[in-house]
This record gives C-alpha cells, structure tokens and sequence, in this order.
C-alpha cells in the first residue's frame, strides 16, 4: 500500500462484519473511505476458528443491510458458510478492501485528524477512524494457568481447531458459555470431559412455537434493549444464549463431568470450588477475550486502565468510533443480525461530524 493523502474521508481498521456493514452505509455517502483487513481474505477471522462452529443464529438473522445469506434461511450456517458470505458481501457491494494490511499504530494529528502506520511501514491518513476490530481480539487465560506442568497441554479458544489436537485423556474445558460447551460436548466422544462452570447461565430454547428464538426477541425488542436500560443489563448478568444441547443437564447425559470454578493449578492437578482435586492432561481456555489498546496512540482514547472509552460507539475523541463491540449499544451489537444498526447509527454521526470539519 502507497501512502495515502490527507483527502481520505474514513479509515475503517478492520474488515470484518462491523466494518463491512459500516461499509455498506459508508457507500451511501459522498465520503471517500478504505478498509484495511489484517487477514489475507476477507473472512479469515472465521475461517481460522474450530472446525465444528456452528452460529446459533439462522441464516434468516446472520444477514448483514442489504444481502441474505445464501441456503435455508431456517438452516443454522458454520463458521465456513458465513466467511464466505463476508466475502461475497464485500464483492458484491464493491467495498475498497485492502487486505494484508495491519494497522500497527493510530495516533492523532495537530491538525485533529488521524494517522495510521502500517505493519510494512505505510502510512495512512484520515480525517476520521473507526475501530471495526471486533469483539473477540485476545484470548483471556487466567493467572492459575501458570500452576500447571509444562506437560499439561493448553488451548485457547482461538487455538484449539478439533479433537485430533488433543490427547486422548482427561480434558479440562474452562468456561461455560456457548463455545465452552460446544467444544466439551465434541471432546466427548474421544475423551473424558470435565467442563469446570462459573455462575448459573439460562440456556434458551432455539425454537420457540415454530419460530426461531431470535424471531421472537427481534419482535419485542428484546436484542434491540439498550445496554444501559433495565432489560438490558438484566440480560448482560444472566448472559443466556440458545441451544437446549448445551445444557449442563444434557452435557451431563453426554459423560461430561460438572464441576466447580477451577481455584488452583498444581503441576498436573487441577483443584476446584466444588472440591474435586483431579489430575488431567489437557486443559481448553474457553474464558472470553479483552481488547488490544496499546496501539492506539491517543491517551484521551482510553480510561486510567487503558480501556477504550466510547457511548454507543462513539468516542471522546472528535471523528473517532467504534463498531462490533460487545453490548456497544444492545445485545446484537456484537452479531450479525445487530451490527447494521449499529452501523447505521455511526455513519449518521460521523457524517454530520465531517461535514463540520469541512466548514471549519
């Protein structure tokens, strides 16, 4: 990539389903903009997870603004199917993608605008930025970790792929929301699964009356709830999703041993709040992800813990944004189905902000 001048309207950084959906509003608009993807392909960040991911939206709610996803709208799309719709979403509305391009640092201006320098030493500049970085970057791996046997072999999420990576022993799977139990429940068939639970999360039905579960919380608003609002922060604390085979009750029936929060690790035994003391060979971190902000040059970006600060996807920084982050505005935010209005909602704002500073 040549260095760009300062007559580019937009940086996207990130080009994954927030920032082509951003993309997809950005088109609307007399604005020039890029989008950089770090990947090699457009749809990467999918591809590269485990084999067996399945979304537990159907294809009917996985739709980006403007462009179904290809098959059974009633059918439930893996992680595949869906790399390929960000693909084809981005030919088909003629999205400027550059891939191969990793943003290594972001930093302002004196003249309030933004610059962006490359991983091969490239340079960006932009009157305004948003971060479509998405809301899975680092994987979390607890502290206790560092208490096993350098024998013990450790996954993450992002780095676990299918069972033929893992020892046919026992496995300990840390972390119970949707991808801790779809891993768990497909470990058990070649080895002795331990699922290691933290609080009591609901699990709802996928189907309700002959309609899709995401149907009915798309009628009432309920994925809609702002994150600050009473419903939404009652949905934050429990944090259920859908998915009756992922419940403990029926992981159980699988083999899957439950126990408590792991508390301790100690060379090749892994202790518990619910008491068990259990030697095991494996262990699969499925213990959520934080963000990446040491990058990102722009002190009053961040809090005193060096988080991004940002309402609804806007940040204190004059003409810079965020997109798919987890509840940035509502449940859907960080989904599919959710990320359009999101977009939507930004480019709106970051419009009228740029029309500002071209009068100014």
């Amino acid at each position: 990539m040549d260095e760009l001048s300062e007559n580019i309207d937009v940086l996207v950084i990130g080009a994954g389903q927030a920032g082509l959906a951003l993309g997809y509003y950005l088109r609307q608009t007399k604005y020039s903009f890029i989008l950089t993807e770090q990947n090699g392909r457009i749809g990467d960040s999918w591809r590269n997870r485990y084999d067996s991911l399945v979304l537990f939206t159907s294809r009917r709610f996985c739709a980006l603004p403007g462009l179904t996803v290809h098959g059974n709208p009633d059918s439930y799309p893996s992680k595949d199917d869906i790399a390929k719709y960000l693909e084809t979403y981005s030919q088909h509305f003629k999205l400027p993608v550059q891939t191969n391009v990793e943003v290594q640092s972001l930093e302002r201006t004196v003249d309030g605008n933004f610059k962006a320098v490359t991983a091969c030493g490239a340079t960006i500049y932009a009157r305004s930025v948003v971060l479509a970085t998405g809301a899975f970057q680092v994987p979390i791996v607890p502290s206790v970790a560092d208490g096993f046997s350098s024998e013990i072999i450790q996954f993450t999420a992002e780095t676990y792929r299918s069972p033929s990576q893992v020892p046919k022993g026992r496995v300990v799977v840390v972390g119970d929301g949707s991808t801790g139990r779809q891993i768990a429940a497909e470990l058990s068939r070649t080895c002795q699964v331990i699922i290691a639970t933290g609080h009591s999360r609901p699990v709802l039905p996928s189907n309700v009356f002959g309609k899709d579960i995401f149907w009915w919380l798309d009628l009432f608003g309920i994925i809609r709830a702002a994150s600050d609002s009473f419903l939404g922060r009652k949905m934050k604390r429990t944090d259920s999703f859908p998915g009756t085979h992922l419940r403990l009750s029926a992981l159980k029936k699988q083999g899957i041993q439950l126990v408590g929060r792991l508390t301790e690790a100690r060379g090749m035994k892994a202790i518990f709040s619910s008491g068990q003391d259990l030697d095991i060979d494996c262990v699969v971190w499925a213990t959520g992800y934080r963000d990446r902000t040491d990058w990102v040059a722009i002190p009053k970006a961040k809090n005193s813990n060096g988080l991004f600060l940002q309402k609804n996807g806007i940040s204190p920084i004059t003409g810079m944004y965020f997109i798919g982050r987890s509840w940035q505005s509502s449940r859907g935010s960080a989904l599919l189905l959710g990320v359009g209005r999101d977009a939507e909602n930004i480019v709106e704002h970051l419009s009228n902000c740029l029309n500002m500073k071209l009068k100014n």
